[in-house]
């Protein structure tokens, strides 16, 4: 009799655990595609920050290059101006020789 007792024990403890193991099985399905849902809004939020940095950097580096190519301008008109006075003074300078020179001749 006790045997009898204690195989339907057995045989009960046996459907408990095959119960509880398919419930740990299930729980851990769902923790493993929680987890993998995160981790894929993890990487889709990491892409939106790398393409608004990356916006920040062009449009960062096309105000630098705006601001050199005006420079660039600056300096090229600055270095027309000094040439066309150097030559205002040239021909200054020429025509001052040559006068002296018609008052010598």
């Amino acid at each position: 009799m006790h045997a009898e007792v204690i195989a339907v024990l057995l045989a009960g403890l046996t459907i408990a655990a095959y119960f509880e193991r398919k419930g740990l099985r299930a729980d851990v399905a769902k923790v493993s595609a929680d987890a993998r849902a995160e981790w894929k809004r993890f990487v889709v939020a990491l892409h939106d920050k790398e393409l608004v940095v990356r916006g920040r950097i062009s449009a960062d580096v096309a105000k630098v290059v705006a601001a050199a190519k005006a420079e660039a301008t600056k300096l090229e008109a600055e270095a027309k101006a000094d040439v066309k006075s150097v030559e205002g003074k040239i021909e200054a300078l020429v025509a001052k020789a040559e006068a002296d020179l018609k008052k010598v001749l």
